[in-house]
């Protein structure tokens, strides 16, 4: 049994509540009667204006009241029409930052009576906000919500949909960024009826969509610099090493399945000996992604800002380098990733500082997991950490490192003795 406790403010604030909401309402429903106008209802009011034939003194009250009285009960349709509505989505389980593609969302109307004359889409601009202009404006908001991500396609028009009915919706969307985003709220107008009104229903959207770093490819700063070109031999070097295991050798038999003549053993036995190799082997790398940066980058950038009279702008400046410098490290370990995937090459990831982000509010993942969307989604949930934690995680990998070929691919240049002699491959991202 719930209780429900009553309200604790005293009086006279109980009071001014009821009297503040009582002044304010007139303004709140001619605010909203004039966001719910279209063109079609302007053009009706001004034409009921220019019925009261002000300059001649005779008004046409038939022609005025029949715009009164059609506005009125359109207005009052399209409130007690308005639609209540369900949105659920259908989406890959992760993009590729900058890839365009296309969300569907699933209408159901939760009312009894049907929705017309509808308009879905998603919000693609910014909700409005009165005191934009009373706040000082930050430089360094580029994680804002309307550049994360850029709608392509206008929104469908739907006839009708029934009650308890479910009506799909396609929309052609981009994210520009890497990580985990929150997919954008579904926008649905109804202007039943003869489109005099225009009601705007917001759906808030709870669903996020991992968006996995860009793939590099020749054209960006690593192919021309060679980068792209040694992760491909090193990759090709690891997919022609021999996939068998070698078993034994043994005498030739008619009809045998030869995979290598054994010429030392024939040799020396004087008869046809051949090598056998029986269950395949693994062939696995280990990828080591540095998300830390160089601390003589972080040290400059910040006696920098400390030079200068305008603070919050270097500041912004050198954490927008920082993490530009990650997600080209993240670009790189996703084109190694993809690149091994598709040469049937086993991969094992680690991030440094990926246990530290159990306590975000972000989506839990498998870690081990082999698919490689799953791979991808823990470089698209990765976040840049200190150098501390980086060397910590790197130096208790390398003290139990196994014997397949590894790759680093950091930023830095500087790192411990333990973790410098390691043997692994530095793919050094600038």
């Amino acid at each position: 049994m719930q209780s429900h406790r009553a309200d604790s403010r005293p009086w006279w604030q109980r009071s001014l509540h009821i009297v503040a909401t009582v002044l304010v309402f007139p303004l709140r429903t001619a605010i909203a009667i004039r966001r719910s106008a279209t063109p079609a209802s302007i053009s009706m009011l001004l034409v009921g204006i220019i019925s009261l034939n002000i300059l001649w003194g005779y008004p046409w009250v038939g022609m005025f009241a029949a715009c009164a009285a059609t506005l009125g009960i359109s207005l009052l349709v399209n409130q007690l029409m308005q639609p209540r509505l369900q949105a659920d989505f259908s989406l890959p389980r992760c993009v590729e930052a900058g890839q365009t593609f296309n969300l569907r969302i699933h209408l159901k109307n939760l009312r009894h009576v049907p929705a017309l004359q509808l308009t879905a889409g998603v919000d693609a601009s910014r909700r409005k906000d009165l005191f934009r202009h009373f706040r000082r404006r930050r430089s360094n908001q580029r994680n804002d919500l309307s550049q994360a991500y850029q709608v392509l396609s206008d929104a469908e028009s739907i006839g009708m949909i029934s009650p308890r009915e479910t009506v799909s919706s396609d929309v052609t969307i981009r994210f520009a960024h890497r990580g985990v985003h929150r997919l954008p709220d579904v926008c649905v107008k109804s202007s039943f009826p003869f489109c005099l009104f225009e009601f705007t229903k917001r759906i808030p959207s709870r669903t996020t969509l991992p968006i996995t770093p860009r793939l590099l490819s020749q054209a960006d700063d690593a192919g021309s610099s060679g980068k792209l070109s040694d992760m491909s031999g090193w990759i090709r070097k690891i997919a022609a090493t021999e996939a068998y295991d070698y078993s034994g050798s043994r005498e030739y038999e008619t009809g045998m399945s030869v995979r290598r003549w054994d010429f030392a053993s024939w040799a020396r036995l004087g008869k046809p000996i051949v090598q056998e190799f029986q269950t395949p082997g693994v062939r696995m790398a280990f990828i080591l992604v540095d998300t830390a940066v160089e601390p003589r980058l972080a040290s400059s950038q910040t006696a920098s800002a400390k030079a200068t009279g305008e603070r919050d702008t270097e500041s912004a400046d050198a954490t927008a380098q920082r993490d530009e410098t990650i997600e080209q490290v993240l670009s790189m370990a996703a084109t190694c990733l993809t690149e091994l995937w598709q040469r049937n090459v086993g991969v094992q990831l680690m991030i440094t500082g990926e246990s530290q982000d159990s306590a975000d509010e972000t989506p839990a993942v498998d870690k081990s997991a082999n698919d490689l969307e799953t791979t991808l989604i823990r470089l698209a949930m990765a976040h840049r950490t200190s150098t501390q934690q980086a060397d910590e995680d790197l130096a208790a990998f390398v003290e139990s490192m196994p014997q397949s070929p590894s790759m680093l691919i950091t930023s830095r240049d500087e790192f411990p003795a333990s973790i410098r002699n390691a043997a692994c491959k530095f793919m050094r991202v600038q």
